[in-house]
């Protein structure tokens, strides 16, 4: 029994602890960490009826600092004022009802927010100088001061806590920034790298309580200027353009300005927004000289000086531009040549491209002129920049005419082809044409403009002149060429009449052969020969043909013999046919031949027959002493043909020949 009411107990209790540790406190609050001078709330809630109370460090709360409110059988709140910094620590929530005892705690930091009262947010340095920045924070509890650029943290060693290499050698590739015991951030010769802003931050040691502070660091650095081309050398010229680009570093960004040589004009210049680049427009000469840019900020001033050479090209004036002088007399013209560098000057005949020798400095001098000499001479003044010419013109009497030729044209004219004239120097503006018969003293002109071929017209055909010209050009007229003869042709340039030679005609049976010749054409090809040509008999018509121009000769074939002919031959060419060269001839009658028959064919026969007996019984004769012949020798004349032929046989015995045995003397 006793047993049992033990264990009836032990039961109780356990389920009494087990209710108890089932019950479940919370205590909710705002935020840990209250500030100085504000107030919170600590909500205590059960999840069951009891007495809930409030504990701080063990101890019942002051209720005359404290407000504690009870909202119903299973919550509390503890109302918390004008916090201050012995506020802090440990606040209990007890629960208590028939089950037992729960506490809770939660625990309330007071903290002072950290201020950086007067630490200034910017600072200047001059480059490689050394850079203290400070950061001065107040604040409870114990502030922590930490250094940050570029969201990277600053270690007091130097180096960076990032892990990003390219920020990393950025913040500290040179070592150089340090935290000083005081927390001010110390840069070691600062450079233009090293600018930019900082982050001071200043947090409550333990507690998320953090603030922050930008500090912007600017590093000056006086002013630097750079021109790449210290000088250069451009030509003058409206299309000649000259950029000067002046480089300037420094901090803060300089003011540019420019010194310019006082000859140069200004209304040529334009600059680009910031002065660092002047461009000069359509250069000249003026342009050249010095240009100094200057760069200036609050920390001083730097200069640069470009040198600008202009090249000129050359400007050529003549005293005259052109001279009038009579043959023997002298000439000159000076040219006046300006540029940079100088020029140099150079006379040149501009017809033929002959460099003038005889030339002083500038000046040209022509000695005793002739007519070649006049013509365009042109100055020539050359320097780097280019070549400048400018013309002058020599004007003097035309030349005498040479190397041309004079025909007869048509239409009893004259023509004068491939005149040759020195013009003087001016072009040739008239010719004026002479002629004269030979038995005349005048002389007959006209004056022409220049044409190839000249024209005398209105003169007599067939007739004998001595033609002279001369030139004329704007201001004289030139010496007349030598006189030449020549024989006009006829009045509308139709051909001569042909020579027939009746005394080198050629009679061939009924054919005649007649020579023919053509002195003169009328100034146009002979095209061919009219013939015509007729006998006596009464009523008989002419017959005509037509013969090549060419011809040398008539041939007319089937004549009638013992007849009498007329014979009319004309020339023709493209301005008509000649006058017609008349001439008269007879066919003879042949000389009249037998006519043979049978008789006197038999008798030819006969003859020859009997020729050529006679001929072998003479040969016989001769050698052997055989034949009638011989014969008749010896009955005629017989002693003396023994001798005859007593020589022959010593002759014979000699060389040791015999007689033949048909030989009659032999046979004697």
């Amino acid at each position: 029994m006793t047993a049992s009411m033990m264990m009836l107990r032990l039961c109780g209790l356990l389920l009494i602890c087990s209710t108890v540790i089932d019950a479940k406190l919370d205590i909710i609050s705002s935020d840990p960490d209250v500030r100085v001078g504000s107030d919170t709330l600590l909500l205590c809630k059960a999840d069951s009826e009891g007495e809930i109370s409030w504990l701080k460090g063990g101890e019942d709360v002051d209720e005359d600092r404290y407000v504690v409110e009870k909202i119903d059988e299973s919550s509390s709140k503890l109302i918390l004022k004008n916090f201050e910094l012995d506020d802090a620590g440990i606040y209990t929530c007890v629960f208590e009802n028939d089950h037992g005892t729960k506490k809770m705690n939660y625990q309330i930091y007071v903290y002072q927010t950290p201020d950086f009262g007067n630490t200034p947010a910017y600072h200047e340095f001059l480059v490689n100088q050394t850079a203290t920045i400070p950061c001065v924070v107040s604040g409870k509890p114990v502030v922590e001061i930490h250094w940050f650029r570029n969201d990277r943290i600053v270690n007091d060693d130097g180096r960076g806590d990032g892990h990003a290499a390219g920020s990393s050698a950025l913040l500290c590739g040179r070592g150089h920034l340090r935290i000083l015991p005081d927390k001010s951030l110390h840069i070691l010769r600062i450079q233009q790298e090293d600018g930019g802003t900082y982050t001071c931050e200043g947090r409550i040691k333990g507690r998320p309580i953090i603030r922050e502070l930008q500090i912007s660091v600017v590093v000056n650095e006086p002013p630097t200027v750079l021109i790449h081309q210290e000088r250069k050398s451009v030509f003058a010229g409206p299309n000649s353009t000259v950029s000067i680009a002046c480089l300037v570093n420094g901090v803060p960004r300089p003011n540019i300005s420019w010194i310019l040589p006082s000859t140069s004009d200004e209304s040529r210049h334009k600059y680009n927004s910031d002065k660092s680049e002047l461009t000069i427009s359509a250069v000249t000469r003026s342009d050249f000289g010095d240009y100094v840019c200057t760069a200036t900020n609050k920390i001083g001033e730097n200069t640069a000086t470009f040198i600008l050479d202009v090249s000129e090209r050359p400007t050529v004036v003549l005293d005259q531009p052109k001279l009038v002088v009579i043959p023997g007399e002298t000439g000159s013209v000076i040219c006046n040549a300006t540029g940079h560098p100088t020029p140099t000057i150079q006379w040149v005949k501009k017809t033929n491209k002959e460099k003038m020798t005889n030339v002083e400095d500038s000046e040209l001098i022509l000695e005793n002129v002739i007519p070649s000499d006049g013509g365009l001479y042109s100055c020539i003044a050359s320097n780097t920049a280019g070549t400048t010419t400018e013309d002058f013109q020599l004007i003097t009497w035309p030349g005498t005419p040479a190397k041309f030729s004079v025909a007869p044209g048509p239409s009893s004219s004259v023509l004068i082809q491939s005149a040759s004239v020195q013009d003087g120097g001016s072009s040739i503006t008239q010719y004026i044409l002479q002629w004269k018969k030979p038995s005349e003293d005048t002389w007959s002109q006209s004056i022409v403009k220049p044409t190839n071929p000249l024209v005398i017209t209105g003169l007599e055909p067939y007739t004998e002149y001595f033609i002279r010209f001369a030139a004329k050009n704007s201001h004289f007229q030139g010496t007349f060429s030598t006189e030449h003869k020549i024989f006009t042709q006829s009045q509308h340039g139709e051909p001569d009449s042909p020579i027939l030679s009746l005394s080198e005609k050629k009679l061939d049976k009924n054919s005649v052969y007649i020579p023919i010749k053509q002195l003169r054409d009328g100034g146009f090809p002979i095209l061919h020969y009219v013939v015509r040509y007729k006998g006596n008999k009464e009523n008989e018509e002419w017959t005509e043909k037509e013969i090549p121009g060419n011809s040398s000769k008539i041939q007319l074939n089937n004549l009638e013999y013992d007849a009498n002919y007329q014979m009319e031959v004309y020339a023709v060419n493209h301005n008509g046919s000649s006058n017609a060269a008349k001439i008269n001839f007879t066919v003879p009658q042949p000389v009249s031949q037998p006519a043979l028959g049978k008789g006197g064919v038999v008798g030819i026969v006969m003859f020859i027959f009997l020729l050529l007996m006679v001929s072998i019984d003479a040969f016989c004769c001769y050698t052997n002493h055989c034949g009638m012949l011989n014969f008749l020798a010896r009955k005629l004349f017989g002693h003396k043909v023994s001798e005859s032929k007593g020589m022959d046989e010593e002759a014979n015995n000699s060389t040791g020949k015999k007689p033949e045995s048909g030989d009659p003397a032999a046979e004697a």
